[in-house]
């Protein structure tokens, strides 16, 4: 389920930015595929339940190239292949796989989608954060990891979905 709900926050958000339709399409693509690249890691890191060490990381890092690669031999855009590529990647230059800082404001939109995701999501190796604390650390970390701009934009959008989200676990 993660990279449905990273595709539908990402085409959530994008839309709060009044992304137009063309990039929400590329957006909603990128972020259904930006962890195909996982299938070629195996299994044994994928799911390791503790700390990966230096080797495992290195290799699950790959999955971006790797994602992108696969989307290029199928055909896919260069702006789905970018997202699927850079989706790791900071405002800062910290992220992976090539330390980027030259981000398209839908790979910055998705960067925020997936990480707060992920973080509400239990791993084998974590239980899941609360969304307090997932948004925090997006907002402590906007400005230099990530987009001032998205993060806002994805709160705006998970306070409208909360009523929702309250009236369907009543």
């Amino acid at each position: 389920g993660h990279t449905r709900r990273v595709a539908r926050l990402a085409v959530e958000v994008g839309e709060e930015l009044g992304l137009p339709p063309a990039r929400l399409r590329e957006l909603a693509t990128g972020g259904l595929l930006h962890d195909i690249g996982k299938l070629s890691v195996p299994d044994a890191v994928l799911k390791k339940p503790g700390a990966l060490d230096d080797g495992e990381y290195a290799i699950v890092q790959k999955h971006a190239v790797w994602g992108d690669a696969l989307l290029g031999n199928l055909g896919f855009s260069a702006g789905v292949r970018r997202l699927v590529r850079d989706h790791h990647e900071r405002l800062d230059g910290s992220g992976y796989p090539h330390g980027s800082t030259t981000l398209s404001l839908e790979t910055r939109v998705l960067a925020v989608c997936d990480v707060y995701d992920a973080l509400r999501s239990e791993r084998v190796y974590r239980e899941a954060w609360s969304h307090a604390r997932a948004i925090a650390l997006l907002h402590d970390e906007a400005g230099e990891k990530f987009d001032p701009r998205c993060v806002v934009a994805l709160e705006r959008v998970l306070v409208r979905e909360a009523p929702l989200a309250v009236a369907i676990a009543v």
